[in-house]
């Protein structure tokens, strides 16, 4: 049963006619949320000497990440097959997307328009789950212990070598070997293993980086798909009982006010499908 679906726009930026870059698709049978890859201000190459206000003006509208997630989520339930298939023609429709609006990529202003995302579908007593990057599936259980969560594949894999680049990512150069060398890079060995990460960017190497899986459900689960703003999030313990108890308001309360206590933490763009299985 679909109890619930929303995005939670960036605390900092509401009311300032931001884009959306986060866009869900959901309805009893399946569903995906999607997280448009952050664009550079125009014409700004050191992100250091932009003041968040001017960052807001700089920013790209129409932006290629709402673009690209709205591409995506709009055309889930058009498109057929499983659903590692579905993100593989997804990744099509992102790919025609570039080709109107991108002459030329540089990983800077223009790069490619791009986001990742996560997907599930409901056949029966199984969840079957589909992912790249860090949006994700977590399963509760009646009494709100966590049975099953996805990786966060670029936290876990492509982060810690990501770190040891040694530029800032405020300058342009950090942000092109980033965007080049580590994104939908499945060359990119080091300690014996793969150490780039997935998004949907039109481009063919996304593919190696879709995960899948399936799981079995029972009664009272509770399934979410979410965005990384949900991340920190998941594991609180306000946060388990709000969904086990669901009530619309509060539950949006509490998200609320959360985001206006921490930044960092909770206040970003964030997106969640949330399912109970009767």
């Amino acid at each position: 049963m679909l109890l619930y679906k929303n995005t939670f726009e960036n605390i900092r930026t509401m009311n300032c006619d931001f884009p959306i870059e986060d866009q869900f698709y959901a309805d009893d049978e399946e569903a995906i949320v999607a997280d448009g890859i952050t664009r550079d201000p125009i014409g700004v190459l050191d992100l250091a000497t932009c003041s968040f206000e001017e960052m807001l003006k700089k920013y790209p509208r129409p932006s290629g990440a709402e673009l690209a997630a709205q591409e995506i989520c709009q055309n889930f339930s058009k498109v057929d097959g499983s659903l590692v298939q579905k993100l593989t023609l997804l990744n099509e429709k992102v790919k025609a997307l570039n080709k109107k609006y991108i002459d030329k990529c540089d990983y800077l202003q223009n790069d490619y328009y791009g986001a990742v995302a996560s997907c599930i579908r409901f056949v029966k007593d199984y969840l079957e789950y589909a992912y790249i990057c860090d949006c994700g599936v977590i399963i509760y259980d009646a009494q709100g212990n966590i049975k099953f969560q996805t990786e966060d594949d670029k936290l876990l894999y492509s982060d810690p070598y990501i770190n040891k680049i040694g530029i800032p990512w405020n300058l342009p150069e950090a942000r092109v070997i980033v965007r080049r060398d580590f994104r939908n890079n499945p060359h990119n060995i080091v300690d014996d293993k793969c150490v780039s990460y997935g998004a949907l960017t039109g481009e063919k190497e996304a593919k190696h980086f879709i995960k899948k899986g399936t799981q079995k459900l029972d009664q009272g689960d509770l399934i979410i798909v979410y965005t990384d703003g949900f991340s920190n999030f998941l594991h609180e313990k306000d946060f388990i009982t709000k969904i086990r108890n669901f009530d619309k308001s509060s539950f949006e309360q509490y998200i609320i006010h959360k985001s206006q206590e921490d930044y960092e933490a909770f206040g970003k763009e964030k997106t969640l499908v949330l399912y109970k299985k009767n």
